[in-house]
């Protein structure tokens, strides 16, 4: 009777731990069709699937609407930009989120046309500059807003918030004087880079190197580095020097521990494998 008793008592604690666990883990991810969700999500989702870890991917506007929703405890996990996060924290001090992974970089890609009045960073900051950065709250968008509370100096130009090749084409034709997006630095598939490179585009991509961007995450890593990186793979690489920030996995801070221990351990074990390498 004793054994019966005791039997029954572990399987009711164990019913009432599976339950306490039996909400699905929310990961917020990116724009569909775009790399944190076809990608980055998409992949985590599976390895947590295998992982016997529930979990539900949702769509997103990119880094901010995914930190807002962590922010409002109405998702588990989500990706964002390591700058994107340092501008979210300047005006969400105390907020319960916590870093548990990494996933590579992505870095800054600014196109200007050969013959056009930006020659290299330093005219970013001129009067009248006219710069498109893509739409509202997107990656790159988020990118340009948080550089300029970096370099006051590029606050003096214009910026427009809309993107696509249509909007790189008013480089050439001097409609806009610049054009920046974020990307990974090895996808040299990228459509806005094999449109610079095309023969006889007339556009650049241009040294983005300023020292001043060296601003620094709480936990005291760099929100940038600077690389050399290839933007046209010919006998002898072209390359620039831009500046690059991690690509984090975020999660609330009081999601379920389990749960983010799952998370973590597959971050560590198979970043290569969610990253799509």
């Amino acid at each position: 009777m004793k054994k019966t008793v005791i039997a029954l008592t572990v399987s009711l604690a164990l019913a009432a731990s599976l339950s306490a666990h039996a909400e699905p883990l929310v990961i917020s991810s990116g724009v569909a069709g775009g790399t944190y969700h076809n990608v980055f999500g998409a992949n985590l989702s599976k390895i947590l699937h295998e992982q016997r870890v529930e979990n539900n991917l949702v769509a997103s506007r990119g880094s901010v609407e995914n930190l807002d929703r962590l922010g409002a405890g109405e998702v588990d996990v989500g990706f964002t930009q390591a700058d994107a996060l340092a501008a979210w924290l300047n005006h969400n001090p105390g907020a319960a989120v916590e870093t548990i992974g990494a996933l590579g970089q992505e870095c800054v890609y600014i196109a200007t046309a050969v013959d056009g009045p930006i020659d290299d960073e330093d005219d970013l900051g001129k009067e009248g500059v006219k710069i498109a950065v893509g739409e509202q709250g997107t990656g790159s968008a988020e990118t340009w807003d948080y550089l300029r509370t970096l370099e006051s100096d590029y606050m003096k130009a214009s910026t427009f918030y809309q993107g696509g090749i249509r909007t790189l084409a008013q480089v050439k034709t001097g409609q806009m004087d610049a054009f920046l997006w974020v990307t990974s630095p090895l996808n040299l598939n990228h459509k806005f880079l094999e449109a610079v490179n095309a023969k006889d585009s007339g556009l650049r991509i241009i040294n983005v190197n300023d020292w001043s961007l060296n601003d620094k995450l709480p936990n005291g890593d760099s929100v940038y580095t600077f690389q050399d990186v290839v933007i046209e793979d010919k006998f002898i690489d072209t390359t620039v020097e831009v500046p690059c920030t991690d690509v984090l996995v975020q999660a609330r801070s009081d999601a379920d521990a389990a749960s983010l221990e799952a998370v973590a351990t597959a971050v560590m074990m198979n970043s290569n494998r969610i990253a799509g390498r």
